[in-house]
């Protein structure tokens, strides 16, 4: 007998932090990961947004029980914000005020604490105060700066500050980043205010071959019908990405609760759930980049050939400067080749290319 599966939790989590069993392989990259840290050194992951890269890394501290402080960096405003980060999971990994409020009164600033629950307010800052917090963090924790680049990007003293504090310290640091423009200038060019800074790790894609185990373990765990078919159908079109891998499979679960609704026939649904949102993004965009978007949209790699420059009416030139702006604004990117990082949004866009004849 199947199991009673309408009270089975959705196995497929998408759009937080993913931990334990949910958490889908990447066992070479934690083990490499966890080398680096154990080594103190320190490590820049990049790769494209919900690729898993918080996920990564706190399900490969937590599964080494190595301690670590998370600072989320698209929260932070300013270096008063960056301490208040820092100080607010590190008492939240402390767990003792009494302790917390001895040591942070060795250090060069005031603050105040508030309880229930615990929360670190810093009211004056002085010259070293960032220094002495990241120092007396960095004894015993990992720093994890979370989308890194947005500090360089709002405050570039601030990054520099940093910087100079950070290679001083005893334990690893972990940065994590997604757009690679910024990246790039930062850790990987001669001028860079990281430039030479730590070990660089790019994350890649799952493999298609560990996806396939892992959906085929959870819909058979909790007595739902998937083929091997359905499974290579799902990743294909969710094309291994992480995030949309994940997103696509938590809804074809969802609907397998009920009836035997199709891969493609979810993915309709997804895509008309979404579809007010692509359509505004689509059209806030000038003329010259929707075009690049429907060529993309088509997939490929010859995004510059003859044929599709003539249809859409654009010269290499044109079509070259719109897909450096969609890069810009973290709709589009460049490995190998150009991509649509959304990757619904590629499929929503090509819906218009066939019936809309685009």
């Amino acid at each position: 007998m199947g199991k009673n599966n309408s009270i089975v939790e959705n196995p497929f989590v998408f759009g937080k932090v993913v931990r334990g069993e949910h958490f889908c392989n990447r066992e070479s990259e934690i083990a490499q990961l966890c080398e680096l840290v154990r080594s103190k050194q320190h490590v820049v992951l990049i790769s494209p947004r919900r690729f898993g890269k918080t996920s990564l890394v706190i399900n490969a501290l937590e599964k080494n029980k190595i301690p670590y402080v998370y600072v989320d960096c698209t929260l932070v405003d300013g270096e008063k914000g960056l301490m208040e980060a820092v100080l607010n999971d590190y008492a939240n990994k402390l767990d003792n005020i009494a302790l917390l409020e001895k040591i942070m009164k060795k250090l060069d600033f005031s603050f105040s604490i508030s309880i229930n629950p615990v929360s670190v307010s810093v009211t004056g800052v002085k010259a070293d105060s960032l220094k002495g917090v990241l120092s007396q963090v960095g004894k015993n924790y990992v720093l994890v700066f979370d989308e890194f680049q947005d500090v360089y990007e709002k405050e570039k003293n601030l990054a520099n500050s940093l910087r100079s504090v950070i290679q001083f310290l005893d334990k690893s640091v972990i940065m994590l980043g997604s757009k690679r423009h910024v990246l790039d200038k930062m850790f990987l060019t001669p001028r860079g205010i990281f430039y030479n800074f730590g070990y660089a790790l790019h994350l890649q894609k799952i493999g298609e071959s560990a996806f396939k185990k892992f959906i085929a373990r959870w819909f058979s765990k909790s007595g739902l019908k998937i083929s091997e078919g359905e499974i290579s159908e799902l990743l294909a079109i969710a094309e291994n990405h992480p995030f949309f891998t994940q997103y696509l499979c938590h809804f074809v679960f969802e609907k397998r609760r009920a009836s035997k609704a199709s891969v493609k026939e979810v993915l309709a649904q997804i895509l008309e759930m979404n579809s007010a949102f692509y359509e505004e993004t689509f059209n806030s965009l000038p003329l010259t980049q929707k075009k690049a978007l429907l060529i993309l949209s088509r997939g490929g790699t010859q995004v510059y050939s003859g044929p599709l420059l003539k249809k859409y009416a654009l010269t290499s030139q044109t079509l070259q400067k719109a897909l450096a702006l969609l890069m810009k604004k973290e709709i589009v990117d460049k490995n190998a080749s150009y991509h649509i990082l959304d990757v619904f949004f590629r499929h929503w866009l090509y819906q218009k290319v066939l019936y809309q004849k685009v």
